[in-house]
């Protein structure tokens, strides 16, 4: 062999080898958070959303509460795509669902799913966050004394 093609094969090693590191740390950065797919109407009232669980499998939650006037229709599309319905006392999640086949399902009755973002995940821990109060109702984290 020349320098030459062992150059070549040095480059190539290297090359790769950056290739898949910059692949693991996508998959690492991809992980930061379960996906989720929060699930509007045409005007943007949430209804739902379809969310990876604990398990790593997928379920479908549709909200019931007054401003949901399609949950009839979204559960009736919805509930054949999973193993089991829990109702819940504010919505009706159902378990074990095959995401895509539950995206495409509620895009093509026309409702918008749309992929949560980091941004939306990190205000969702915080809005949680707000709830777990300490005494006199204060978050632990977030103070709501108006700051200067």
């Amino acid at each position: 062999m020349s320098f030459e093609s062992d150059y070549h094969q040095y480059i190539d090693e290297v090359l790769l080898k950056a290739e898949e590191a910059d692949a693991d740390e996508d998959e690492e950065e991809e992980d930061k958070y379960p996906e989720i797919w929060f699930i509007f109407d045409g005007v943007g009232t949430y209804l739902g959303q379809v969310a990876q669980n604990a398990t790593g499998n997928f379920h479908a939650q549709i909200t019931k509460d007054d401003s949901n006037e399609y949950f009839d229709e979204m559960f009736t599309f919805l509930r054949p795509l999973g193993s089991d319905g829990k109702e819940l006392s504010h919505s009706v999640a159902i378990i074990d669902v095959d995401k895509e086949e539950a995206l495409d399902a509620i895009t093509g009755a026309g409702f918008i799913a749309k992929k949560a973002t980091d941004d939306d995940h990190e205000e969702i821990i915080r809005e949680l966050d707000k709830l777990q109060t300490i005494k006199g109702g204060e978050s632990k984290r977030y103070s709501r004394a108006k700051e200067n």
